[in-house]
């Protein structure tokens, strides 16, 4: 094995949608990959959070380093190789099966919508900053700050979501 890894106790509250339903795989440990081969770092991150991959080994190769200074919990474990995955041109897709890592050029786009919701009891610059904590990560916020608006953007579901939130 070209990565090494320690392991310390922390639990997991991770709750998301995209990801099959698995139990969470407890103690989270150091997340520390130099140079390592993709499908090293994929195999710990299966152990780890109890998830299945599935992938082609032709297909899905490269070395890769994610340098965590501490302990990260499976969930953060699945979004740094998730990260890393894009890096090298590969996405994840959760399926019935587990989570397949394609080829990124495979995967069809998403639908997006954009919206521009106008504030009347709020600021647009403290509200994108607070619903920045809560959005999921393809949506995107940005204030217009002379007409005190919200300009969101990301898949339709996820928009409406917070468009609710803000009334």
């Amino acid at each position: 094995m070209t990565a090494r890894s320690k392991q310390s106790g922390a639990d997991c509250d991770f709750s998301s949608s995209a990801l099959p339903a698995r139990a969470w795989a407890t103690p989270s440990g150091a997340f520390s990959f130099e140079n390592a081969d993709i499908q090293t770092v994929v195999k710990y991150v299966a152990t780890l959070t109890g998830i299945p991959f599935v992938f082609d080994p032709e297909q899905v190769k490269g070395k890769i380093t994610v340098l965590a200074p501490k302990s990260v919990s499976p969930a953060e474990a699945l979004e740094l190789l998730e990260s890393a995955l894009a890096l090298h041109g590969y996405r994840l897709r959760s399926r019935a099966e587990g989570m397949w890592i394609v080829p990124a050029e495979r995967v069809a786009p998403q639908a997006i919508t954009v919206k521009v919701v106008r504030l009347t009891y709020a600021r647009a610059r403290e509200l994108a900053y607070i619903l920045s904590w809560v959005a999921p990560p393809a949506v995107r916020i940005a204030p217009h700050l002379p007409t005190n608006s919200l300009i969101i953007s990301g898949p339709p579901a996820a928009v409406d979501e917070l468009v609710d939130i803000i009334k």
